[in-house]
């Protein structure tokens, strides 16, 4: 990682020095700048009526600047940046994992952007926010949208089983016990993320810290996913579901799409996930609407942490028209859209002082979840390695666990093992 990281700082030095000729030609209706831009939701449906009208407002406002929107799927999104990024090519704007894309230089550092901006303007973001967006001291990205795990129930299926959705489940055993009640011919309790996306991860996370458990020690020079007794139970608990019959079939192959789209189908009663879960389901099955149940995620210890995820819009280290793209950056990231986001979309406002405007304090599903947010570990994990650990190595051992449950302590001492290598590589 090392090699890799000295060798594209020294290509990327030679590209910046060519950026001020290419970031220097004009802008204009007939020749305008084309910034490129890629993150892992644009696909959605849920975003797609959000994103084609900030485009479209953009553009009006911006008649020098076309935006071109990077299709990519879920699975692929972080592989395709990697790549482009390595070959000098990735689009402007990108929204990937900040820690481990800035470690190893394919973003560019905004501060000088950042600093030139208004304090009233930078305030919006609170300074714990703003910590998770930086590296080494450098500013690689603006916080635009985040995610807050929880746990959604069908209340038409939950009502089905002879359960009171006013009481849903507080610890794992009550989880159980909704989780054979929900279970019969066709229909699940929930499904277990297995699929290739660091998707397994975070609802693996979640599980572990319900528990009081640990995926790192202090410092975060050593895995503790087995070496952690809470932890290492958490993990048996969870994929036992698979094992026991209580969740859906082909879990290795089951990603956030098909999760959703399961529990759209009535084919699943409950699903770990974030907020934006629920505009997705609902955009595929409107008979949901007004139908959905949102609750902490069962725990096991007091006042459990869950997860919170936050997505930063950055700018590629080779982008050509960096000004540019820092004009988009900051239409993104205007109250307006944010509000947008979190109305149609269900993703979170990061900006703070949008807490009490009154179409997010009028929406109660938006002020569950926010509640339940209080309490939440941030996501992704500061880890230079963090995406290849969370993308790769953490599914794969969730994978062979899956596929022989016998060995699910064996898998996750090789996955400390593995992991404790790398860091003392990186």
């Amino acid at each position: 990682m090392k090699s890799t990281r000295s060798t594209l700082l020294s290509g990327i030095a030679g590209g910046l020095a060519l950026m001020g000729a290419a970031g220097a030609t004009a802008q204009t209706a007939d020749k305008p700048i084309v910034l490129q831009w890629q993150t892992a939701n644009l696909t959605e449906k849920q975003f797609e009526p959000v994103w084609k009208e900030m485009v479209a407002a953009f553009e009006a406002a911006n008649p020098g600047i076309k935006i071109e929107p990077v299709l990519v799927a879920r699975k692929d999104h972080w592989t395709k940046f990697v790549t482009a990024s390595q070959a000098r090519r990735a689009p402007c704007l990108v929204s990937v994992d900040l820690t481990t894309a800035a470690y190893n230089g394919y973003l560019m550092a905004l501060d000088s952007y950042w600093n030139a901006e208004p304090e009233a303007w930078r305030k919006a973001w609170s300074d714990e926010v703003m910590k998770a967006a930086r590296w080494q001291g450098k500013l690689y990205g603006v916080p635009i949208w985040g995610g807050i795990y929880a746990e959604i129930y069908n209340k038409d299926l939950v009502t089905a089983a002879g359960l009171d959705p006013a009481k849903p489940p507080v610890n794992w055993a009550d989880y159980m016990t909704w989780a054979k009640a929900l279970t019969k011919d066709g229909q699940w309790a929930t499904a277990i993320l297995g699929g290739k996306t660091d998707t397994t991860t975070r609802v693996l996370l979640t599980w572990i810290y319900s528990n009081g458990g640990e995926v790192f020690n202090a410092d975060m020079t050593e895995a503790t996913f087995a070496k952690n007794p809470k932890s290492l139970e958490a993990i048996k608990t969870y994929l036992g579901m698979a094992r026991d019959g209580l969740a859906a079939p082909a879990p290795t192959t089951t990603n956030y799409l098909e999760q959703t789209v399961m529990f759209a189908q009535n084919k699943i009663a409950t699903m770990r996930n974030a907020n934006w879960a629920i505009a997705k389901a609902e955009e595929d099955n409107p008979a949901l609407k007004g139908k959905l149940i949102v609750a902490p995620a069962p725990h096991q210890i007091p006042n459990a942490p869950t997860l919170k995820t936050m997505t930063s819009t950055s700018i590629a280290a080779d982008c050509p028209n960096p000004e540019a793209a820092w004009k988009f950056i900051k239409f993104e990231a205007d109250a307006k859209w944010s509000i947008k986001r979190a109305k149609v979309a269900n993703w979170m406002p990061i900006r703070s002082d949008l807490a009490n405007e009154p179409e997010i304090k009028s929406d109660p599903m938006l002020l569950t979840f926010l509640k339940i947010g209080e309490n939440a570990k941030p996501y992704p994990l500061p880890l230079p390695i963090w995406a290849d650990i969370a993308a790769g190595d953490i599914v794969d051992a969730v994978q062979k666990a899956l596929l022989a449950p016998d060995t699910v302590e064996t898998v996750f001492k090789d996955l400390d093992a593995k992991i404790n290598r790398k860091l003392k590589d990186q």
